[in-house]
């Protein structure tokens, strides 16, 4: 275990400095266990972080940082701990995997792969750990899949005075009587869904997440199609929901700029998943090497400088963009590699997701919406430098999820942190969203300045969460900047 004070650890977008008293580094279960058994002890305050992928405050910590980041399993194991089903009540009736805190998503999926494993859904990036991924309610596109927590069966948790719990659904898998046998006073077993569902959407404030134990699918491969379409028939067909059913993976980018004639393309993709003997076709060599001309580093600063200098070629660059992304032929590969969307991750962006129910067409008057608020800001000399990406999703169980109970349309809106205005832009974006009764994304760029009561209407499970908030967070350990804002924090008021 190394622990120092530093200069400001800085989050992968570069978004958010933090100025901690001390950064630790824990390298197993037991380092981890101490650190914050120390913390504990000295009332001070504690945050877990990893890749640092968030844009939001929700990583700000003016106490103790412990990177998670080398917390894995053992290198034979491709980053995967053992699953102990010796202690399971009866055979898992599905593939299940064991995965540290530590682990990306890269890692687990070539471990996957190699056992002829995959993910159910991923979202487009695999550089952020699993555990993170989940804690933030991160999802794929697809209307039949949860967000990725909603795949977790178990999870072993650090809580307060460095406590280890293992916490399971009511009906869990753990044969209590193993359990005990195996762990005796040194980890405690606690099978309930009002603390479950709470752990798996935390967002860090109850605990450091060491493992979970993850229902994943036997390795299948995807087929991908990409066409540039016209919105207004495509919007007909999502008020069918037909689409969405019709494939596994569903999703729209939207040149929020119109046509002559006042129409707006779009690029769908859609994905099924590829028969048995479908021949395999990766991405052609010529749109590989479009992508990776298209997101040089010098490449990046001249779309930059242009979209700046000359935002009246904005719709047309972001139209070329699509026809680059258009696919001829269908590309067939396994799930995690089409998953991936590519070199656009390494894009200098920040951004907002904003998520809508699809009961009453909410999805449709919000895009209706937004458009209409990026044509106003156009008139003002703020012009979206991006397309709007429309993501579909399952309701989930855990109560703080951004779809939480019903299927929901994530509208993601990035930004090129190079131009000016961007921060004004997508609080305009939020505020849209809170007024048509969406949720913004916990991880990426908002402020949550909606009115008193805001937090407890858009999130009818809030009570459910902060019975289990009080039960690990009893003394505020693990409160921070982000749950001093939203009035979550145990050292404070909990919201009315």
């Amino acid at each position: 275990m190394t622990s120092s004070a530093q200069l400001p650890w800085v989050n992968w977008s570069g978004s958010q400095q933090i100025c901690p008293k001390r950064v630790a580094h824990p390298r197993s279960l037991a380092e981890l266990q101490e650190i914050v058994r120390e913390v504990s002890a000295s009332s001070g305050q504690l945050k877990a972080v990893a890749t640092g992928l968030s844009f939001s405050d929700i990583l700000r910590s003016e106490g103790t940082l412990v990177e998670v980041t080398g917390l894995l399993g053992e290198p034979q194991t491709g980053a995967l701990l053992p699953l102990e089903e010796e202690l399971w009540a009866a055979p898992a009736s599905e593939p299940l995997v064991r995965i540290p805190c530590g682990a990306r998503i890269r890692q687990l999926n070539a471990a996957l792969a190699s056992a002829g494993l995959g993910f159910t859904n991923l979202g487009g990036y695999d550089g952020q750990t699993m555990v993170g991924a989940i804690s933030t309610s991160t999802h794929g596109s697809g209307l039949r899949i949860p967000p990725l927590g909603d795949s977790v069966r178990s999870l072993d948790l650090v809580g307060e005075g460095g406590r280890l719990y293992r916490i399971e659904p009511s009906a869990g898998l753990t044969d209590p009587r193993a359990f005990a046998r195996r762990y005796a006073d040194s980890m405690t077993l606690i099978q309930s869904d009002a603390c479950f569902w709470p752990c798996v959407v935390a967002l860090g404030c109850m605990g450091v997440i060491y493992s979970v134990t993850m229902a994943v699918s036997p390795a299948y491969r995807l087929q991908e199609r990409r066409r540039i379409r016209p919105w207004s028939e495509v919007a007909r067909e999502l008020r069918t929901l037909v689409p969405l059913y019709q494939f596994r993976n569903y999703e729209v980018l939207l040149n929020p700029y119109p046509l002559r004639g006042g129409e707006y393309d779009c690029l769908v993709t859609e994905r099924s998943v590829a028969v048995p003997d479908a021949e395999h076709r990766p991405l052609s060599p010529d749109q590989r090497s479009a992508e990776s001309l298209t997101f040089l580093a010098s490449t990046q600063r001249e779309v930059l400088r242009l979209m700046s200098s000359e935002p009246r070629l904005i719709p047309g660059m972001l139209r070329a963009g699509f026809e680059a992304l258009e696919t001829r032929e269908p590309h067939v590969d396994a799930s995690h590699i089409v998953y991936n969307v590519g070199k656009i991750n390494t894009a200098d962006v920040m951004g907002g997701e904003y998520f809508y129910p699809l009961s009453g067409d909410c999805h449709l008057l919000a895009v209706e919406r937004l458009l209409a608020l990026i044509a106003h800001n156009a008139r003002r000399g703020m012009h979206q430098p991006t397309p709007l990406a429309l993501r579909f999703v399952a309701g989930s169980r855990a109560p703080l999820s951004m779809a939480r109970r019903e299927p929901h349309c994530a509208i993601e809106i990035a930004w090129f942190t190079g131009m000016p205005r961007g921060g004004e832009a997508l609080y305009g974006y939020e505020q849209l969203c809170l007024e048509l009764g969406g949720r913004p994304h916990w991880g990426q760029v908002q402020e949550l300045t909606g009115e008193p009561g805001w937090l407890r209407s858009a999130y009818p499970g809030l009570d459910e969460w902060l019975g289990a908030h009080r039960r690990f967070n009893a003394r505020g350990v693990f409160d921070n900047h982000f749950t001093d804002r939203l009035g979550l924090s145990m050292r404070g008021s909990v919201p009315a």
